[in-house]
């Protein structure tokens, strides 16, 4: 078994990034316009970071808002705290937004 991690692009991406797009409404605009811009702005994704950005998708709609919008991983200590896994990720669509 090899650890080779395929890259989607082209149609792949396409067919992932608008049923993503279609998941990524959510309960509250300002983790939808995150969300949007973020998969707008790829130009490709690996699989592992495909799969881990639907679960992501998958969590609960106030979580994601405070992860989303509050949450600092420089204060450890905050209620909230997301998984680990989804920490970079995180972090990758609030700094694109943000650009």
């Amino acid at each position: 078994m090899s650890d080779v991690c395929l890259t989607l692009t082209g149609n792949e991406l396409e067919n992932w990034r608008r049923k993503s797009l279609f998941l990524a409404k959510r309960g509250n605009l300002e983790s939808e316009l995150l969300l949007a811009k973020y998969l707008d702005d790829l130009k490709e994704i690996t699989t592992e970071k495909a799969a881990l950005f639907r679960m992501l998708l998958d969590e609960n709609d106030q979580n994601l808002f405070r992860w989303l919008m509050t949450f600092d991983p420089k204060m450890p200590h905050e209620a909230i705290r997301p998984p680990d896994k989804y920490l970079t990720l995180l972090q990758e669509i609030r700094e694109n937004y943000l650009k």
